[in-house]
């Protein structure tokens, strides 16, 4: 099949985002901390964000032995959170400047970084991860690309094998308005990497069943515009 165009340049825009933030934001420390649950229903702060997040989704699920892998971790607000419990965490991003601002927060200390190229996860170590972690990542990522992760993470995970998945509800009210927001600017078949994906709730369901994830927890209430999944990567086929 022919390819018209080269797809979505997620790599380009989180760089130029990357590379533009501190003129967009001097007020703000680290990146995404622009980023504090207004918008999507959940908070009104970024404290109040970052405790959310860290009481519904992490304290549950991570403990002090845990290997913990973070598919993209923007700035590392997120990475932040999870290093206060897990033993060791895997940072990884298809922005290598998102990437660098994360080890500018966060250092070396049990702490690995790891440049993906948004289509393989072949440079992660296998069957090395008790917990994948995933969220306000999706969010912007196309529903293909979001079941080429999927597919791949199980051979990633041991242990619990429990992941963390958190993606946009296009159908809810906030994530309509968001949808209306950016219509007129991905017209086409074309969208920035930076926008939000046209990702429902139904369809990441037909995916994880089709990929033999067990569902432990369906959240559509702590994020309202969003959904939060809890779930169990299937056992590795030998």
């Amino acid at each position: 099949m022919d390819h018209p165009n080269e797809g979505i340049d997620y790599e380009g825009a989180w760089d130029s985002y990357a590379q533009a933030w501190q003129t967009l934001h001097p007020e703000l420390e680290y990146i995404g901390d622009e980023w504090a649950g207004q918008g999507a229903g959940a908070a009104r702060s970024l404290a109040e964000y970052e405790q959310l997040i860290e009481t519904q989704f992490i304290a549950p699920y991570i403990r002090p032995d845990h290997v913990v892998l973070e598919i993209g971790v923007g700035g590392g607000k997120t990475s932040a959170l999870l290093l206060n419990y897990a033993q060791r965490l895997i940072c990884a991003d298809i922005s290598q400047k998102m990437l660098d601002a994360t080890q500018a927060r966060l250092g070396h200390e049990r702490v690995e970084y790891y440049k993906l190229d948004g289509v393989s996860l072949d440079s992660l170590p296998e069957q090395a991860i008790d917990v994948c972690f995933c969220y306000d990542t999706m969010v912007h990522v196309e529903p293909r690309d979001i079941f080429n992760y999927l597919r791949q993470i199980p051979r990633l995970l041991k242990g619990d094998r429990l992941c963390v998945f958190h993606h946009t509800n296009v159908v809810s009210d906030l994530g309509w308005q968001k949808f209306l927001k950016e219509l007129d600017i991905n017209l086409r078949g074309k969208r920035h990497g930076s926008a939000f994906s046209v990702m429902t709730n139904e369809i990441m369901e037909k995916f994880l069943g089709e990929l033999n994830y067990h569902v432990l927890l369906k959240d559509t209430t702590s994020v309202p515009r969003d959904c939060v999944w809890i779930c169990q990567a299937p056992p590795i086929e030998r």
